[in-house]
């Protein structure tokens, strides 16, 4: 558990607690973002083989041959990709939160901590994004810096979103070059894997002449690039959690 008075956890070693909370439950965590990929193995297979049968060609090729249902149920299937990474992040930063308080917990148990109100600031900045079209570019890395201390805010103590913003900005009062950190990382790790695995699939399309990226197999992909969110999850969980640690100690000493 958390010493009292201990000093500010500093940025070294706020990233080294998060990889030490992640080696220590790796097979819980790993398996928490399993869950979004399953989803996504499921949605290749509908899309594969019931919306869009054996489509062949590029990417764009097959949207555009689509009839409109055909695309609805797609960006059904889409969203709902989206809806359990939601639920696996939100997951996991109920797990650190109990790993750091040294109690056990289970990949279910903490799957079905999650409350749909914890994940309204996942959708906002996934709506806005989308909303601001070409420039969501340069609205989604601002929202996430601006929204990210309201993360495990809104997750471990169930506020609304806005609630959850207010607070996590307030706790987050003069260490906002740690979280601009955090979200550089997060988004060029992030950027870097997404670019790897579409070269990989567009090698396989070139090679084998197939649409790999409607294939189940490479959705397994997913799996590692899903671990880099996860971590930013973790890091911010234990951020939050060492100012509400500071904060109680000031009030603390005040009543004293």
């Amino acid at each position: 558990m958390d010493e009292p008075h201990r000093p500010e956890m500093s940025t070294v070693e706020l990233l080294k607690g998060s990889w030490q909370v992640w080696r220590s439950r790796a097979g819980m965590f790993v398996l928490l973002m399993g869950i979004p990929v399953a989803t996504i193995l499921v949605m290749a297979l509908i899309v594969n083989y019931l919306i869009a049968p054996h489509p062949e060609g590029p990417l764009r090729e097959v949207w555009l041959g689509m009839g409109v249902l055909q695309r609805l149920s797609v960006f059904v299937l889409f969203l709902g990709t989206f809806a359990m990474e939601y639920r696996a992040l939100a997951a996991s930063a109920f797990a650190t939160q109990e790993i750091r308080n040294e109690r056990s917990i289970g990949i279910l148990q903490a799957f079905r901590s999650v409350r749909r109100k914890q994940l309204r600031l996942f959708w906002m900045i996934m709506l806005a994004s989308m909303l601001t079209g070409p420039f969501g570019l340069i609205v989604f890395p601002l929202l996430v810096f601006a929204i990210a201390p309201g993360f495990p805010v809104a997750i471990l103590e169930n506020m609304t979103a806005l609630a959850a913003i207010k607070r996590g900005d307030s706790l987050a009062k003069g260490g906002h070059g740690r979280i601009a950190l955090l979200v550089g990382m997060w988004l060029a790790l992030g950027i870097a894997g997404v670019l790897g695995l579409v070269s990989f699939l567009a090698l396989l399309q070139e090679r084998f002449g197939q649409p790999w990226f409607l294939r189940p197999v490479p959705a397994l992909g997913f799996w590692l690039i899903f671990l880099i969110p996860q971590w930013f999850m973790i890091a911010l969980t234990l951020n939050f959690l060492d100012q509400r640690r500071r904060e109680g100690e000031i009030v603390s000493a005040a009543l004293t």
